[in-house]
């Protein structure tokens, strides 16, 4: 078993949300890790973070095998609405997302994924010199409620995921939402 800062610093440097560098500096000052288990620190430590030559690559082959990556998804979907939510520069990319991830099994995601979703995939087939921009001013202000909906539902624990993905980065999940939440998050 590792530390669980352990277990998300080595996710945050496999999304590349962390440095090398602080991930390195870190590894040096604490020391949970070195008593909590010292094979996978002195693995750590021994490890070369000089070379910059397939980095990530690496790293990933040596140390994924340390993280549930389930146990950050809600935090990587919370991520992507607030994007939707405060309409930042990347809101576009976050409605997308949540189409291929409800497509891809996170039921729970179906208002957001075909309402939203599939109006931006809509825009992509079309030929014509409409603007993303001019797309994403109609979705506005509902989305930000059906996203505040599915964040809530996040954080209050009713979608809770539980197992390794099934090797397309989708991961198993709980659904504890009263009935008429889920047919709230329905399209």
């Amino acid at each position: 078993m590792i530390p669980s800062i352990t277990e998300q610093n080595i996710h945050q440097v496999l999304t590349q949300k962390m440095s090398i560098q602080s991930f390195e500096q870190w590894l040096y000052e604490d020391d949970v890790l070195e008593s909590s288990n010292p094979a996978l620190y002195l693995e750590l430590i021994s490890f070369d973070y000089s070379s910059e030559d397939n980095f990530y690559y690496r790293f990933y082959d040596n140390f994924a095998k340390y993280v549930h990556f389930y146990k950050f998804e809600a935090g990587r979907i919370t991520e992507y609405l607030h994007s939707i939510i405060n309409k930042d520069e990347s809101c576009g990319n976050a409605i997308w997302v949540m189409y291929e991830l409800y497509c891809d099994g996170y039921g729970f995601l179906g208002k957001l994924g075909i309402i939203y979703g599939l109006c931006l995939v809509d825009y992509e087939t079309l030929e014509s010199n409409h603007n993303i921009d001019n797309i994403l001013d109609k979705l506005y202000p509902e989305i930000i409620d059906d996203a505040k909906n599915v964040l809530n539902w996040l954080e209050e624990g009713k979608i809770v995921f539980k197992s390794q993905d099934n090797g397309y980065g989708v991961f198993e999940y709980e659904d504890f939402r009263s009935e008429a939440e889920i047919l709230q998050g329905h399209a």
